[in-house]
């Protein structure tokens, strides 16, 4: 009984470890589909975001051609302009500053030119700022005038500059205005003339220019769609550690079941060795027991030959059952003996299923010698 309770928990023990072997290998099937999943998951959110990149990068460069377009025209709008205002600009002035060396002339010459030159000096001044005021764009757009009317002014200044023109300036004589600021009128041009095309700012082709709310949104949503992926890279080093962890313990139980395996299968190997000797040996025992049933059995046929031949009257009344008590002792001892060996065989073994086979054999054996001592004594 011992033994069939050994067999038993051990049959137990195997089909426990059989279940926690499939349990880890759906456990482990789980985690990897739930791997799967996540991989195909991020890729998908991967791919969302590059269109989306890609998208906002497409309307950028749109909108950025649409600019250049923009200021390239605005440029070749105030060329144009410029152009224009300066072929405007260059007859007047020429014009302007001969006639005021005409006059220069002219006061020199008369022998009042003291007095006039006095009485004259305001509207000279005014005429100047007259010229000026119209000369302003001129000094700011086209250097050739300016460059001109120097060399003009450089010519006529050390011709006239006499003892009586230097006289004429004194100590007590009044400074010349400065130019007034430049009207209204004229603020517009000088702005568009002072406008160079190196300073303004061109974007760089692929980019566009855009409000401060706008890029603020932008840089709004790029720090979401950041947090969202580092949340999804957390997610995906977590689940990465989960089915490291869950992998290690289902090959340290793999290893363990397998030993466990190869231990039953050396006990099973050493149990069916064992039992195929016990099989072996009871067979013997068998023919040799069913060889000593024939001997006895022919012996009792040469005893009932023997009886018939022989008197009754001649031989002891109690002759036949002394020798049915002789064999049946002698049956009996080697029953015990056969017993014996059976039982140490097994506790050798440790197999019920032997112990079990050997003892239904030595109970036929036993019912054999029973039935063959019934017939003697029936003899």
């Amino acid at each position: 009984m011992e033994v069939s309770d050994t067999s038993a928990l051990r049959s137990e023990e195997n089909n426990e470890l059989q279940t926690q072997l499939i349990e880890c290998r759906a456990q482990l099937e789980h985690w990897q589909g739930v791997a799967r999943i996540c991989e195909l998951s991020k890729q998908e959110e991967l791919q969302d975001l590059q269109k989306q990149c890609d998208q906002e990068i497409q309307s950028l460069h749109e909108a950025l051609r649409e600019t250049a377009a923009q200021y390239e025209a605005r440029l070749s709008a105030l060329q144009s302009e410029r152009a224009q205002w300066r072929r405007a600009v260059l007859p007047h002035d020429t014009k302007g500053n001969k006639g005021t060396l005409k006059k220069g002339k002219l006061a020199d010459t008369s022998p009042n030119s003291e007095g006039a030159q006095g009485d004259s000096s305001p509207p000279r001044c005014s005429d100047h700022e007259g010229s000026g005021s119209d000369s302003d764009p001129l000094e700011l757009l086209g250097e050739t005038s300016d460059t001109e009317t120097t060399g003009l002014m450089m010519d006529y200044f050390p011709q006239h500059c006499d003892s009586a023109s230097m006289s004429s300036f004194s100590m007590d004589t009044p400074s010349m205005p400065r130019h007034p600021p430049p009207q209204e009128d004229t603020a517009s041009l000088v702005s568009t003339g002072t406008l160079v095309p190196e300073a303004i700012y061109l974007p760089p082709p692929g980019h566009r220019l855009i409000s401060h709310t706008d890029w603020d949104k932008l840089q709004a949503h790029l720090v979401e769609l950041q947090e969202e992926l580092t949340e999804l890279q957390k997610q995906k080093a977590d689940l990465e550690r989960e089915l490291d962890v869950q992998s290690t313990e289902t090959q340290k139980q793999l290893s363990l079941l397998q030993s466990q395996v190869l231990t039953s299968e050396a006990l099973l190997q050493d149990l069916q060795k064992s039992f195929s000797q016990s099989q072996n040996a009871v067979q013997s025992r068998l023919a040799e027991l069913s060889y000593s049933q024939k001997r006895v059995c022919n012996e009792l046929s040469k005893l009932k030959g023997e009886d018939t031949d022989v008197d009754e009257n001649s031989l002891p009344p109690h002759s036949p059952t002394l020798e049915a008590a002789h064999c049946e002792e002698r049956l009996r001892i080697e029953i015990v003996n056969l017993q014996e060996q059976l039982e140490t065989r097994t506790e050798e073994s440790g197999q019920s299923i032997i112990y079990y086979i050997t003892f239904t054999f030595v109970h036929l054996a036993d019912a054999l010698i029973q039935s063959d001592l019934h017939c003697i004594q029936a003899i």
